[in-house]
């Protein structure tokens, strides 16, 4: 089902990402690993092109040049996008009053904009091939939880974001 799809994961050099990227790896998918660590990625080449091909993207997703090169080299590489994972995250743990308001705005650059930036010049490619579009959340995205205020206002407006795509694109 997934051989030979084309599957870019951000935030692919650890975690989540990394267990996606083996997952699809496994199945037979060609993959495009996106992070900011380009020497992780390079080690995890090494490791998954002995099962598929892949190509690695050194990509800070908080950067949308860097979304828009990914998707590039992606699409250059493999000639179109299947699947998009956005994966690529952070995270933080203090009360709001305690929260300097920087700590909010890099959750959000990374957490929302960085899976904003990717979709967006990922999806034409994505809808010719009747692909998909994950976004990796956490409960935090669906309730709040104390001391996670910032990181829960991201991953709620990821899944706001990325519901609200579905919804445009049902017939599609």
């Amino acid at each position: 089902m997934l051989k030979n799809k084309v599957v870019i994961i951000t935030g692919a050099s650890s975690g989540i990402g990394l267990a996606a990227a083996r997952e699809f790896a496994a199945e037979g998918a060609k993959l495009v690993l996106a992070a900011r660590n380009a020497e992780r990625l390079k080690e995890i080449e090494a490791e998954l092109s002995l099962i598929t091909e892949v190509l690695p993207v050194k990509t800070d997703v908080s950067v949308e040049a860097d979304c828009k090169n990914l998707i590039e080299h992606a699409v250059a590489r493999f000639g179109g996008i299947d699947i998009l994972v956005n994966n690529a995250g952070i995270s933080m743990r203090a009360m709001f009053k305690d929260l300097d308001l920087d700590v909010i705005r890099r959750l959000m650059d990374v957490n929302f904009w960085g899976t904003v930036y990717c979709t967006k010049y990922a999806l034409p490619h994505i809808l010719s091939k009747e692909g998909s579009v994950v976004g990796v959340i956490s409960v935090a995205g669906f309730k709040g939880l104390p001391a996670r205020t910032g990181y829960s206002a991201s991953k709620f407006a990821i899944y706001g974001f990325l519901d609200t795509l579905r919804i445009e694109h049902l017939k599609d």
